[in-house]
Order: structure tokens, then C-alpha cells, then sequence
């Protein structure tokens, strides 16, 4: 017999060896014998290939801009807010800064950059001289800096202060110059002109509803937010059920505990009695304006030192809010009780700031149902605003559009309330002051005494005039709240800003408007538009660096040149509620 081959196969064991013999009988011979011939197995060459090497996701970076968002840079490379701020360890995505640089994961090219002129760097401004003034019982900062033609923010970088609603009695605090020459904001310069803006400068604030409320935890709730503004509704009809017979106790305590906690307050008062009005339909303002003056008098004279401002009226250009038998809808009408108004007030109370009513935003103009905000602020100024206000309300609603969009172009997942500017925050604000200055007013501020975003993630489906809640998850409420916050400081011409609101579910169950918008959930919990806005207290606020809108900020003719809302789209329908007050 032929020897055999062995042949060894290596299994990739280092003490283990197989040996495997093959054999192949033969076919027979034909003569009865059969041979084996044996076949020989070949031998195995065995090859140790190395594990596959793992691709890294590829990643960019990209460096943040003033004005951009998560919502914003996520759009840009086609990517998810999530992915961003787990790739960065961002724990709260509506907060991002300037100048910060992200990694932006599975982006395999670097779009197109956008140009950044440098910045040219101003000289060092010499060091002001100061004056001293010692903090009375009743004092806040911004009584302080209104009184003294400065402002909080100048007092607060001044005197090094950490948190601005907290000064001490006997406290000693630098104040600018004389106290007689500085401006009453920090001035906003752009192109090298200068602009001062009166009254408050920027702060941020919040609408509160007090029926049935602890106000202990209320100012807890206001104090951890770290907002300095609260907005109290003042419902007219509920504090003079007769004429002439006026009852401010369920106010007094609210008013007492706002101004202990060292909190500027803004009144808005609104709805005349059914005493005072032909037309009980709806709300509106009574028959004859001196009924309204007797009411402010006394309102004004009860709180002097301690209320800051008054928001005269609430939405005087919607039927729902204007509905009378005497005055028709119109920027005259509306003239007549604040000139009123304003006298009134600062006989009253000097130093109390009066704002013009918020104006719905709506490019629905018929009249009767409703006048265009924009038209509505221009006839006022025909009217002469400038100078029966110290402040120029708005309520710049967003609808589901996010805070830096323009319109009219549909933002990713927005189907509706994207066609017409007055869905726009940005693009209010812009018209808004676009319309301020072409008035000679452009030193006035901007206050924003209502705006926010609102979300039905967690409450009942709404109604279908307000299917644009349903665009917006509570994430995206807290991105778009806090933002809204910083594009009003970054703008420069806005002063205090006051988001809708604390506490709205607690007062109307779910499915109503209160409750979409509110920082607190149907369970009291917070959303994250609570937590978005509590962060903020940590920053600094926004240098503002502008003063006239921009052309590429302002929508342009022809996107202006769209189909106008319908009056049943219009935002924010007050709630029917009780007395706004807590005792």
C-alpha cells in the first residue's frame, strides 16, 4: 500500500490539531479485485484576517450665531434637535450661546458658510462718575432708575448685583453721573447712530391668573422663574359691580405680596361693567369714557408707589373686545379713552408708566369683526400716541411659527397660520417698530405685554380654530418661549416682555387656552417651557445691537400680498373667568 498523506488543518487553536485522512475507493477492475487508491486531501492554509474597522459617524462643526436656535441649525444640516444635544451634551436645548461651537453628527458635507463680517471693537469708554443713593422702605430697582433717569440694567452692572429683584433697606448703591443726564436704557447703536429708548428698558415678565390661587406659591413659582415683571389682570366690571362703588380688597393682598417680593407690576385693565354699557354682547368700553377715568382715579390713587404700570385695555381692535353700541372699532375711538386714561393716571400717580393696549396681531380688516394691528398702530399715531403713552403695546403671537421665522414660507410641520405676517413673532415686532419710527416715536420702547406659544401634547385635542397647537410638541414650546425672551433682548427696542402665562391650566381645565399656553401642566407639574424659562435666569442679558428693522428681516411686498385670517383664527380668547384676585 502507497503511504498516505497526512495533511493538518490548523483551526486557529494554538493547542488543538485535526488530522483528516481521506480515502476514495476505487472503481472495480472488472476481474473481481478491487484496488484503493487513496486520494490525497489538500492541504488547508488557514489566513487570520483582522475585524473590520468601524467608520466614524461623520461630524461638523459649527459655530453659533446671535438669533440661531437648535430648531434652526437642525433644519440647516437636514438633521434632529435630539441628535445635536446628545452629540453635545446638551441637557437643555433652548439653551444655547453665542459663539459656542456644536458637533453636528452624520452631516458628511459642510454647507455652505455663511459670510461674518468682522466686528470692529470699540474704544474702552472712560469709567462715569457716580453718585450714591441709599434703598428706602418700598424701593425697587426700577422705581430707583426711573426716578433717577437710569436703568436696572445700569444699576445692576454698576453695583455688581446678583439677582436684580433683591435690594436691602439702608443698602448703598452707585448710581450713573448726577443721576440727571444719562439715558434711560443703555443706548442701542447701529450704522453709528445712537438710539435711547424711554420708560422701562427690557425685562422679562409673566401673566399670572390669581382666582383661587396661593400667592405663596405663586411667588415661589415667579421667584424660582427669576422673572422681575408680573401682569395682573384688572377686570374692571368685577371691582365696581355698581357705579361709584368700588371694592379693591381682593386686589390689596395681591398687590401688598407682589410689591414685598420686590416685583414690578403691570396692570391691564379691561371689560367695563354691564352698568356702564348699552351693549352687553361680548366685552367692550362703556357708553361714556368719564366712567372709565372715575375708575382709573381711584385705582391709580389706591396703588401709587407700588403698581409701575397700566396697560390701558386689552385687543381694542377686535369686536370680541370692543363690542359697543357707541364706539365703533377704530384707532380713534380707542384714542379717546386713552388720552383720557393716560391724564388720569399720571395726576394720579406721577410716576406709574401708561402703555398703549396690546393689539391683536391679524391681517383681518373688515372692520366690524376686527381692524389690521398694523393699520389700527398707525391710526393711532394720526391720533398722536406719542404723546398720550409711555410704552407701545403688542402681543406678537407666534401661532406654531418659531420665534426667528419670517414670513410667509410653512415651516417644517406647520400646515396652517403661516400665510399672512401677523402669524410671525419676529415679523410683528419688526412692523411694529418699522411703524415707530416712521412716526418720530423711535425712542419709545416696545412692550410686549402677551406673547407665547401654545401646546396640546399633554392636554385634550382643541378645537379646530386652534389646530395650530397641535404643531407644536412641549419641547418645541420651551425652545420657542425662552427664545422668545432673548430675541426681545437682542433687538434692543423692546422693553418688558411679559409670556402667557404661569398658571392657566390650574384655573380652566384641560382643552381650554389657558392651559395650552401655560408653563404649569394640567398636574401642576412644570413643562419644559417653565424649565426653559428658569434657565434663563442664569444669563446675562443680550446686549441689544439694533434699532431700525432690517430689510432682510422684514417681509417683503409680495409676501405681504397673501389671503388674510379669518377672525375665527385670532389667538389668545380670554377666558370668562371670576375676579383675577385671591385673598
Amino acid at each position: 500500500m502507497r503511504p498516505i498523506k497526512i495533511a493538518a488543518v490548523l483551526a486557529g487553536l494554538v493547542c488543538l490539531m485535526s488530522l483528516s485522512i481521506g480515502f476514495v475507493a476505487a472503481q472495480d477492475s472488472g476481474n473481481g479485485d478491487s484496488a484503493i487508491t487513496p486520494t490525497l486531501i489538500p492541504s488547508i492554509t488557514v489566513t487570520f484576517t483582522p475585524l473590520p474597522t468601524t467608520t466614524p459617524t461623520p461630524v461638523v462643526e459649527h459655530l453659533v450665531r446671535p438669533g440661531e436656535n437648535l430648531y434652526r441649525i437642525a433644519l440647516r444640516y437636514g438633521t434632529t434637535i435630539t441628535a445635536i444635544a446628545q452629540e453635545n451634551g446638551i441637557t437643555n436645548p433652548a439653551l444655547i450661546r453665542s459663539g459656542a461651537v456644536l458637533r453636528i453628527p452624520g452631516v458628511v458635507a459642510t454647507p455652505t458658510p455663511i459670510p461674518v463680517t468682522p466686528a470692529t471693537l470699540a474704544p474702552t469708554p472712560v469709567p462715569p462718575p457716580t453718585v450714591t443713593y441709599t434703598v428706602r422702605p418700598g424701593d425697587t430697582l426700577f422705581r430707583i432708575a426711573i426716578n433717577n433717569r437710569t436703568t436696572v440694567s445700569q444699576l445692576v452692572a454698576l453695583n455688581s448685583i446678583a439677582n436684580s429683584n433683591v435690594i436691602y433697606v439702608g443698602q448703598t448703591l452707585r448710581l450713573p453721573g448726577d443721576g440727571q443726564n444719562v439715558t434711560t436704557t443703555v443706548p442701542v447703536e447701529t450704522a453709528g447712530t445712537g438710539v435711547s429708548t424711554q420708560g422701562a428698558g427690557y425685562g422679562r415678565g409673566i401673566e399670572v391668573y390669581l382666582a383661587g390661587q396661593d400667592m405663596n406659591t405663586l411667588v415661589n413659582d415667579l421667584q424660582d422663574l427669576g422673572v422681575s415683571w408680573v401682569k395682573v389682570r384688572v377686570d374692571w366690571r368685577d371691582y365696581e359691580a355698581a357705579k361709584g362703588e368700588i371694592d379693591f380688597s381682593m386686589l390689596d393682598n395681591v398687590v401688598e405680596t407682589l410689591d414685598a417680593n420686590q416685583f414690578n407690576i403691570l396692570m391691564t385693565v379691561s371689560k367695563a361693567p354691564d352698568w356702564a354699557r348699552s351693549s352687553t354682547a361680548e366685552s367692550g368700553p362703556p357708553d361714556d369714557m368719564a366712567d372709565f377715568d372715575a375708575f382709573m382715579d381711584v385705582l391709580a390713587r389706591q396703588y401709587a408707589g407700588r403698581v409701575d404700570a397700566y396697560e390701558i385695555w386689552d385687543e381694542p381692535n377686535l369686536r370680541r373686545e370692543w363690542n359697543s353700541s357707541v364706539y365703533s372699532i377704530s384707532a380713534k375711538a380707542y384714542a379717546e379713552m386713552l388720552r383720557g386714561a393716560y391724564t388720569t393716571v399720571k395726576a394720579a400717580d406721577p410716576q406709574a408708566l401708561v402703555i398703549s393696549a396690546g393689539l391683536a396681531p391679524t391681517g383681518f380688516n373688515d372692520g366690524v369683526n376686527a381692524v389690521n394691528d398694523r393699520v389700527f398702530l398707525q391710526g393711532l399715531y394720526t391720533e398722536g400716541l406719542a404723546d398720550m403713552s409711555d410704552g407701545v403695546g403688542t402681543h406678537p403671537n407666534g401661532w406654531a411659527n418659531p420665534p426667528d421665522s419670517l414670513c410667509c414660507a410653512a415651516p417644517v410641520g406647520v400646515e396652517t397660520h403661516y400665510e399672512d405676517p401677523s402669524f410671525y413673532f419676529l415679523s410683528t415686532l419688526n412692523d411694529y417698530r418699522r411703524i415707530m419710527t416712521e412716526n418720530q416715536d423711535g425712542s419709545t420702547a416696545l412692550w410686549v405685554t402677551k406673547f407665547g406659544w401654545g401646546s396640546s401634547e399633554d392636554t385634550a385635542p382643541p378645537p379646530d380654530s386652534m389646530v395650530y397647537v397641535t404643531y407644536t410638541s412641549l419641547g418645541e414650546q420651551g425652545i420657542y418661549d425662552a427664545r422668545g425672551f432673548e430675541l426681545g433682548a437682542e433687538l434692543g427696542f423692546v422693553g418688558p416682555m411679559f409670556l402667557y402665562n404661569l398658571n392657566g391650566c390650574q384655573v380652566q381645565a384641560d382643552g381650554a387656552e389657558t392651559c395650552y399656553y401655560s408653563l404649569l401642566g394640567p398636574n401642576a407639574a412644570p413643562r419644559p417651557a417653565y424649565n426653559g424659562v428658569q434657565e434663563l435666569r442664569q444669563d446675562a442679558v443680550t446686549t441689544p445691537n439694533i434699532t431700525e428693522p432690517t430689510p432682510e428681516l422684514l417681509p417683503t411686498a409680495e409676501m405681504q400680498a397673501v389671503q388674510p385670517p379669518t377672525a375665527e383664527s385670532l389667538p389668545f380668547d380670554e377666558p370668562e373667568a371670576t375676579a383675577e384676585a385671591s385673598s
